[in-house]
């Protein structure tokens, strides 16, 4: 199986991380905003708990855990881990309603 990177956040986590990426700051008298720096979220995932593939699907078997593939709809459905919820990255911010709550969210992207 192939290796694949797990973060295990609380969905707040998830959604500054998310806002983060994708928000851009405008300054007044701006025809066009500046362009967004990925630092602070890569700051952010480097802070991010990390988890055994064992201790991954031991959450998920007990139910404490859900796995979020955040590739693209393409990739998912040419194979994903069962159970698997696809939120791509891009649509995260749009989909909050989606992603289940109290429960450690697992996300993957390989």
């Amino acid at each position: 199986m192939k290796s694949f990177l797990i973060a295990a956040v609380a969905a707040t986590s998830i959604a500054a991380v998310a806002d983060a990426q994708y928000k851009t700051s405008t300054q007044p008298g701006s025809a066009t905003p500046p362009a967004t720096s990925t630092a602070a979220v890569r700051d952010e995932l480097a802070t991010a708990r990390r988890i055994s593939r064992d201790e991954a699907m031991k959450l998920v078997k007990e139910k404490k855990a859900v796995y979020i593939d955040v590739r693209s709809k393409d990739s998912y459905d040419s194979g994903h881990l069962p159970g698997a919820i696809s939120i791509p990255l891009s649509q995260l911010p749009q989909r909050f309603k989606d992603v289940p709550v109290k429960k450690f969210l697992i996300t993957y992207c390989a």
